[in-house]
């Protein structure tokens, strides 16, 4: 398949590549986890993908959201590597080690077609997913056309269901992504960090000061699913939302993933913003670990 190019280069310039590809090194040992990567070419392009844990404990697979990172997703689900080994692909077009273009189509579900090759590189013909925010809407475009693929699912603050409303979003995101994007200053970075959570992480905010200065966002917001899209996918999905969220509110969320999934759905509501905080996370991986084990 080769090396695809043909989609636009995602970061400002070389030298911002640079800079994130400095970060995943640097937050990937801050980890210290036990790891293995693997290059390995799609039809989108060129993928990198971590296999993190114990090679020898059953595997799941997680995927970063969008405009985010692998690193600092495993710095949420750490937790889990107490009973799991964790496939984590950098998602093609957004910061990480896979190619730097935009390739994949949202509204043509090929965030399926490249999740399927990604699991048939590690030989994994169905295993469960621990996704949030917009890889969510990447697991429901695998979910649908690879229902027997999916063990079960922990959908977090996800997309792909229901989404808040459009003005908080604007203002409170938005609209300081941008500025900072063209006018990088600590006062728009630290709103940003408001509305999103992770305030007072010095982690997160680095990300998102070499995000928002150095890469090329995706705005397009993911596409949500309907009922009859998912007819025929019935693997059990614990859901854990927050009211708090303004991209995508439990209660919208709540309400709509009742009507569209065929199969069990558990739903849990937390107190977060969208970006939870690691105490929180530990309830989150303990109750993910505890469904898990009976699905």
């Amino acid at each position: 398949m080769g090396n695809i190019k043909n989609g636009k280069f995602v970061y400002k310039n070389e030298d911002g590549m640079k800079k994130m590809h400095e970060f995943y090194d640097k937050t990937l040992a801050s980890l210290d986890v036990p790891y293995s990567e693997d290059y390995f070419d799609t039809s989108f392009g060129k993928t990198h993908c971590l296999l993190v844990g114990d090679p020898e404990k059953p595997r799941i697979c997680t995927i970063h959201g969008g405009n985010g990172i692998t690193t600092l997703n495993l710095k949420l689900f750490l937790p889990l590597l107490q009973e799991y080994c964790i496939i984590a692909p950098d998602v093609i077009g957004m910061p990480g080690k896979s190619d730097p273009y935009r390739n994949i189509s949202s509204k043509k579900d090929e965030y399926g077609l490249w999740i399927k090759e990604v699991l048939d590189h590690y030989k994994e013909d169905r295993i469960s997913f621990v996704v949030s925010s917009y890889s969510s809407a990447m697991f429901l475009s695998f979910a649908r056309m690879y229902p027997e693929n999916v063990r079960s699912a922990l959908l977090l603050v996800p997309s792909g269901i229901a989404h808040g409303s459009i003005l908080p979003m604007l203002g409170k995101m938005v609209v300081p992504f941008m500025k900072y994007y063209f006018s990088p200053s600590g006062k728009t970075l630290d709103a940003v960090i408001e509305s999103m959570g992770g305030k007072g992480d010095s982690i997160w905010r680095e990300f998102f000061d070499i995000m928002m200065s150095s890469y090329k966002m995706e705005m397009r917001p993911p596409r949500e699913y309907k009922k009859r899209e998912m007819i025929s996918f019935k693997a059990p999905l614990l859901i854990i939302a927050s009211e708090k969220d303004i991209f995508f509110p439990a209660g919208r969320v709540f309400n709509k993933a009742g009507k569209i999934f065929a199969g069990p759905v558990t739903m849990v509501e937390i107190d977060s913003k969208h970006l939870p905080s690691d105490e929180t996370m530990v309830d989150v991986c303990k109750r993910t670990i505890e469904f898990f084990e009976n699905t």
